[in-house]
């Protein structure tokens, strides 16, 4: 049966001129050498179900599942065909006809939809961690064997040892001096409950450049729901957020420090461009936001840093790379502002560090190798810092440097600045 879903795409996939120079910016097929981990296999995959010889089956989405989403093919397509949002089409395709798994169903329709719940539930994830009840569990073999699914979250995750950053906790925000700037501050989950120190460190870097912040009551930015395939769900995830956040319209910027989260809010106007009652404010809120560095450096505010000794290095979120946000050139411009701070190129800076939002959990052993080609680039930097702006990334990083034994730290870009900042004020 034919799949009539996925017809609008026809005229893209029929682009592909099976090449096969994807295969050098998939870091997927650099690991697993099939060729439906390539982009010229998938475009192959979406051909046959448009046409009606193959049948969209779970082993056809077993095999998409496998897609890092990183537009690292697209880079290397001369077309430039996006084959990101063709297998998230075929995901979405999928899910309208089968359904999904009830734990995704009840994650993005449900928990990550309500920002209630989802503080509710990062704390008991938190409480479960910090108090070492995931590792008991772990020994004790109730999470299953060594590769299964909890298993692995439970030797991914970072001790997240600090008190999470709650929505509701607006009277810790630092004031400006002076205020220049009015900041919408868009609370990433990764980022509130992983690593609430760079919320801190973020919060200080904008206040000394003038931001007064207003912690907008967000919930999840819907891109978890989108690269599964559930649109729908994505989609209520975006209304939602346009009618918590109607008040900060009024406000100079909105900005994330999570590159998946404004890079995705920047895209609400074309998620929802088919939506009478939302398209507008979707497109309005999208030219509002900014990404952490892209907004530093757009003001052109960042002075009086003090000097840091050793070297750092950067690693480029996918979300943030030449290939979706474009942010590239701020983030290496603020830390090389940093002064006595030696700042060194990473090679494939570009290039998916596994993590790919939860890919890492349910894709493992593919993630892994993934992350290894990366860890051993940045071995090759001799740098003592890791920056990056994606709480995924840092998480990921983390966990290969330990498995590694690489002595490196990695650090979110605000992290650097606040560091730079107090040296300053010593």
């Amino acid at each position: 049966m034919a799949t009539p879903e996925l017809l609008p795409l026809f005229d893209t996939i029929a682009q592909c001129n099976r090449c096969g120079f994807c295969q050098a910016g998939c870091p997927v097929f650099r690991v697993t050498g099939e060729e439906h981990s390539l982009a010229r296999g998938r475009q192959a995959i979406a051909r046959s179900l448009i046409l009606g010889t193959m049948e969209l089956s779970k082993e056809v989405i077993e095999a998409l599942e496998d897609c890092l989403l990183c537009r690292g093919c697209t880079a290397h397509c001369f077309p430039g065909i996006k084959t990101d949002e063709i297998v998230t089409a075929m995901r979405h395709a999928y899910l309208k006809r089968h359904g999904q798994p009830a734990w995704r169903r009840l994650l993005f329709r449900n928990i990550l939809s309500d920002s209630r719940k989802l503080e509710f539930a990062g704390r008991m994830a938190l409480w479960a961690k910090r108090h070492g009840l995931a590792t008991a569990m772990a020994k004790s073999g109730l999470l299953g064997g060594p590769k299964s699914r909890l298993n692995v979250v439970n030797r991914v995750l970072p001790r997240m040892e600090a008190p999470p950053f709650l929505r509701g906790e607006k009277d810790s925000v630092p004031r400006p001096g002076k205020v220049l700037h009015r900041v919408g501050y868009f609370a990433s989950c990764g980022l509130s409950f992983q690593y609430p120190e760079v919320v801190g460190a973020t919060h200080r870097v904008l206040a000394r450049l003038g931001c007064e912040i207003t912690i907008l009551d967000n919930t999840c930015c819907g891109r978890p729901a989108h690269s599964y395939g559930d649109l729908d769900a994505a989609r209520d995830v975006a209304r939602k957020n346009l009618d918590r956040m109607a008040g900060a319209m009024e406000l100079d910027v909105i900005l994330s420090e999570c590159g998946s989260c404004s890079t995705f809010l920047k895209e609400y106007g074309t998620l929802l461009k088919d939506d009478a009652a939302y398209a507008g404010k979707a497109e309005a809120l999208s030219r509002k936001v900014r990404s952490f560095s892209e907004f530093l450096v757009a003001t052109g505010s960042v002075q009086g840093l003090g000097a840091l000794e050793g070297s750092v290095t950067y690693h480029d979120p996918c979300h943030l790379s030449n290939r979706f946000g474009k942010i590239t050139a701020q983030p290496r411009q603020l830390l090389k502002s940093v002064p006595g701070l030696h700042y060194r190129e990473l090679p494939e800076a570009d290039w998916c560090c596994g993590a790919a939002g939860s890919y890492t959990f349910l894709h493992h052993e593919e993630a892994k190798g993934v992350l290894d080609r990366k860890i051993a680039n940045v071995a090759k930097t001799g740098a003592q810092v890791l920056a990056t702006e994606c709480p995924a990334c840092m998480m990921h990083l983390e966990y290969g440097a330990r498995r590694a034994g690489l002595p490196v730290q990695v650090r979110h870009l605000s992290q650097v600045l606040d560091e730079a900042f107090q040296a300053a004020e010593a």
